[in-house]
């Protein structure tokens, strides 16, 4: 057998054994959100509902009326994609999800094959990629992170096949990840910061002027859609995203939170706290050994780093300036596969003895045992409990859940959960929080054209305020317990 049949063959080897990994992991996510489908909270609704709005002719607008500006519009219009041609927009986003998530196994296993060319590596970053909990999650959730890792992953990919061989084809599939992914969440950006940078460093050609040219071209063209959307934003609401408040955190705690989701990753649950440095200083260590000892392969761990440290110094700054989230697995996800990528390309490129193979041997099997039953664990959460947010037991075998199937609302609807009205009925809402004050207010406005009313609550808490209702609506009560309250709101 020749050297160039041998390596084809264990080319096809490692893509049928990545391809294996990816479709075993996807319909291993198709049963953990098997019993109310995918996990869905307040920020899915939204995303799903402007997707529907679109569809529907009313253009991106919420559950609540509201213009959609905070996020970017691409998960939102594949969801009135989906809608148009007649397909439930969760039922389609289940499949997309799985699709989506095969797609970052076998990306990952592919981002490190080209930055190790060890088909051992590349198999086990697919099968670390594949037991991650994490990234597990994010494939079962209507979140727009499961359509963000494979793009950014492909953009990657995308840049180091341009590197090699500068064409128009080339670059043009580089634009359309970097500008797609830049339309799925705005951190995109740091992707695209990262590239550029990255070309003017590495393209090829040594004349400066070329390279400079290339990385401004490639930026200006896939920040332009996402730059567009900022303009629609202005125009319609007078805010770029929405607007936000300031930061209520400050530096040292985001920077802290960050640090902790790391540690997170690295460590194995309920191992004690020092194993999570330790793990993190030994992958850290070893991707350092491994770029100064594999000169051909330091471009493409430089586009890696630099991404992972751009990605990450734009999340802390966005959460020192502005209110959002907590830095957590949410924020710094993109991070998770392209690390898987980074460390065991290092660990490949380093055990290339017995003895060596044999000494990394142990930290590989820990890593992905400790994996496994994270994975395990959470799993048998959801198989039992749901998948997560609106759908578990918690909300949908609540009394007043079991009410909204029997009963179909008027719009808008007034509710301390509209988004969980919407998914149940697809009725346009209105929040309303607790106090006699709240509920007066809302009693004004459906006094115009009247709605109806679902109230949550657990035992009594938090208090319902129904008679501050009745001097300007009739209340037609279609069920009530200590658990909430379902009413047609009438006006007079």
């Amino acid at each position: 057998m020749s050297d160039s049949t041998g390596v084809r063959t264990r080319d096809r080897a490692l893509a049928a054994c990545c391809l294996f990994i990816a479709l075993a992991a996807a319909a291993l996510a198709w049963r953990s959100a098997s019993l109310f489908g995918m996990a869905v909270d307040g920020d899915s609704i939204f995303y799903v509902s402007a997707g529907v709005g679109l569809a529907e002719g009313r253009g991106l607008v919420t559950c609540l009326d509201e213009v959609f500006s905070l996020w970017p519009p691409l998960y939102s219009t594949v969801a009135a994609a989906l809608e148009t041609v007649g397909v439930d927009a969760f039922r389609g986003l289940r499949v997309l999800h799985l699709v989506a998530y095969a797609a970052t196994i076998l990306l990952t296993a592919r981002l490190c094959w080209v930055l190790s060319g060890s088909h051992v590596a590349a198999a086990l970053a697919a099968l670390s990629a594949a037991l991650s909990a994490r990234i597990h999650e994010f494939a079962i959730l209507v979140a727009a992170e499961g359509f963000f890792l494979p793009l950014v992953l492909a953009a990657l990919l995308a840049a180091l096949d341009y590197a090699r061989q500068s064409t128009r084809g080339r670059f043009a599939a580089l634009v359309a990840f970097s500008a797609l992914a830049c339309l799925q969440r705005y951190v995109g950006v740091a992707l695209v910061a990262s590239i550029a940078l990255w070309l003017l460093a590495f393209a090829s050609g040594a004349d400066v002027r070329a390279r400079l040219r290339c990385a401004a071209l490639y930026a200006l063209t896939s920040l332009a859609p996402l730059l567009a959307w900022f303009a629609r934003n202005r125009l319609v609401e007078g805010a770029w995203t929405g607007g936000r408040d300031p930061a209520e955190q400050s530096l040292g705690e985001v920077v802290w939170d960050a640090l902790s989701t790391l540690l997170a990753w690295a460590g194995p649950d309920g191992w004690p706290a020092w194993t999570g440095w330790v793990a993190l200083g030994l992958g850290v260590a070893s991707v350092a050994i491994a770029l100064r000892s594999e000169r051909t392969a330091r471009n493409a761990a430089a586009l890696a780093l630099l991404f992972a440290a751009l990605h990450l110094a734009l999340v802390v700054a966005l959460g020192a300036r502005f209110q959002m989230d907590r830095v957590n697995d949410r924020l710094l996800l993109p991070l998770l596969p392209v690390s898987i990528a980074l460390v065991f390309a290092a660990v490949g490129a380093l055990a290339r003895t017995r003895a060596l193979v044999a000494a990394a041997a142990p930290f590989v099997l820990v890593a992905l045992l400790a994996s496994a039953s994270r994975l395990l664990e959470r799993r048998a959460l959801w198989l039992t409990d749901g998948a997560g947010g609106f759908s578990t037991r918690l909300w949908r075998e609540h009394t007043v859940a079991q009410e909204l199937a029997r009963h179909a609302l008027a719009a808008p609807c007034w509710s301390n959960a509209p988004e969980f009205v919407w998914l149940l009925q697809r009725r346009n809402g209105r929040f309303l929080r607790a106090g006699a004050k709240a509920w007066e207010r809302a009693g004004r406005d459906a006094a115009l054209n009247g709605g109806a009313l679902v109230w949550f609550q657990d035992g009594g808490r938090p208090k319902a305020f129904p008679e501050q209702l009745a001097p300007f609506v009739r209340v037609e009560q279609l069920a009530q317990s200590e658990d909430g309250l379902v009413a047609e709101l009438v006006a007079r």
